[in-house]
């Protein structure tokens, strides 16, 4: 190979690597928090200030990914005077910009985080990309086709847990992370109908199970393990995870199983199970009710 030809080489596989790395902020929010640039890991000692990763984490929630800077400082710093609040935030800004660009020079204009008439900007010309973001995405386009099971297991696929798990007692991320969860619990009860309709019965049950492993008194989710169990011909897992339910609703809030549920159960147990018997969801309702009596 003469000289030529493998600058010529080189220079194209530069070329090809320069396409393939994804330019700009990338953030992971499900499941814990990390940041890339430009594909490269940002330091995690980079977060180790609160308020810094804090400041990032409320504007990547954020509707068009910024705020004003009041709705920051109430966020952030809400029991501080006007002027060491302000304070508080142009040091924050600081260093969430460094650590997001630390060879920003002192006069440099900022990539990622901008404050420009009174309002804080997270990546304000379209260089982002966030998981939470990608997951919802992809559970709409499952939500809008619900028979596509290639779909439904790619949104299921995409979400990472948890969002934000760091920072569970937050007011401005409880909202989001519910519905968040919600929405994957959506798309994991009609995986499970998917997998069942089509005879594969631990598919079904494995997907059944995430959401009780998260959230044990989810009732529907509790009521179809039941029912799988009775189609799969497990009768006595049936009724052990029928008692295991009804042992953990008297525990933790008083209450009994909803009829709906009992139902489900006094027909596996008669032998009556068959694979349409649970057409009729189970009344979410009942399960919510008791979600808000018990807090």
């Amino acid at each position: 190979m003469s000289a030529a030809t493998a600058t010529a080489t080189a220079t194209a596989g530069r070329a090809v690597r320069a396409q393939t790395v994804p330019a700009g902020l990338r953030l992971r929010l499900l499941g814990g928090f990390s940041a890339w640039v430009d594909d490269a890991p940002v330091d995690e000692c980079e977060w180790k200030r609160r308020k810094v990763s804090r400041l990032v984490k409320l504007l990547a929630l954020a509707p068009d990914h910024r705020l004003h800077r009041d709705q920051v400082i109430g966020l952030l710093w809400p029991a501080l005077e006007a002027r060491a609040a302000a304070q508080n935030l142009h040091h924050t800004l600081y260093r969430a910009r460094r650590a997001l660009e630390p060879t920003l020079e002192r006069r440099g204009e900022p990539r990622f985080l901008r404050l420009h008439d009174d309002l804080v900007a997270l990546a304000p010309a379209g260089e982002l990309e966030i998981d939470l973001a990608r997951f919802e995405r992809a559970a709409r386009r499952a939500f809008a086709t619900p028979g596509d099971i290639a779909l439904q297991r790619e949104a299921v696929d995409r979400y990472g847990g948890e969002l934000l798990p760091g920072d569970r007692f937050e007011d401005w991320a409880i909202d989001r992370r519910d519905a968040a969860q919600a929405m994957y619990f959506d798309l994991l009860l009609g995986l499970a109908d998917l997998e069942r309709d089509r005879g594969d019965l631990e598919a079904a049950h494995d997907a059944l199970r995430r959401i009780v492993a998260a959230e044990p008194l989810h009732e529907d989710a509790q009521a179809r393990l039941i029912h799988l169990n009775g189609l799969a011909g497990r009768r006595h897992l049936a009724v052990a995870q029928y008692r295991r339910f009804r042992d953990l609703l008297r525990d933790r809030l008083d209450a009994e199983p909803l009829p709906t549920t009992t139902e489900v159960y006094e027909r596996v147990i008669s032998g009556q199970v068959c694979r349409q018997c649970d057409a009729r969801p189970v009344a979410l309702h009942g399960m919510l009710d008791r979600r808000v009596a018990a807090g």
